[in-house]
């Protein structure tokens, strides 16, 4: 819940003479959010643009966490809320691994575990959920 809230905070504080539409902030996975007329960006390379309440980028291939990027040839910009074009895997759970993403039997079924046991997601954790044809 602490890195969705944080992702939608500007990095340099509020403060009471900047607007929210001109805030920069970071996406839950590194990519930046010029907000005011500026891309979202993944370094030096523009991935999206920002709107009133999050982004719209092409999802992109996450090679280092085994994620896919476009699925289905679908290559249009998604809404991706506060994750970045490549945000993969449990951000802020450090313990938390999924198990099972649903892309294999039982399809569409995503299970997640735990090396400490137990685990609570509270209220206001985020979740990005891509849905393909099947």
């Amino acid at each position: 819940m602490m890195e969705v809230h944080e992702a939608q905070l500007p990095q340099s504080g509020p403060d009471r003479g900047t607007s929210e539409n001109a805030w920069t902030t970071v996406q839950i996975g590194g990519d930046v959010v010029y907000r005011g007329g500026g891309p979202v960006a993944h370094g030096l390379e523009v991935v999206g643009t920002p709107t009133a309440k999050g982004v719209l980028c092409r999802v992109r291939a996450n090679t280092s966490a085994k994620c896919r990027g476009e699925t289905d040839g679908n290559d249009l910009p998604q809404a991706l809320w506060v994750f970045s074009a490549d945000a993969c895997g449990a951000y802020g759970f450090p313990d938390l691994t999924i198990i099972h993403a649903g892309r294999s039997s039982p399809f569409g079924e995503v299970a997640l575990g735990s090396t400490r046991g137990d685990f609570e997601v509270r209220s206001g954790s985020g979740m990005l959920l891509r849905v393909s044809k099947g």
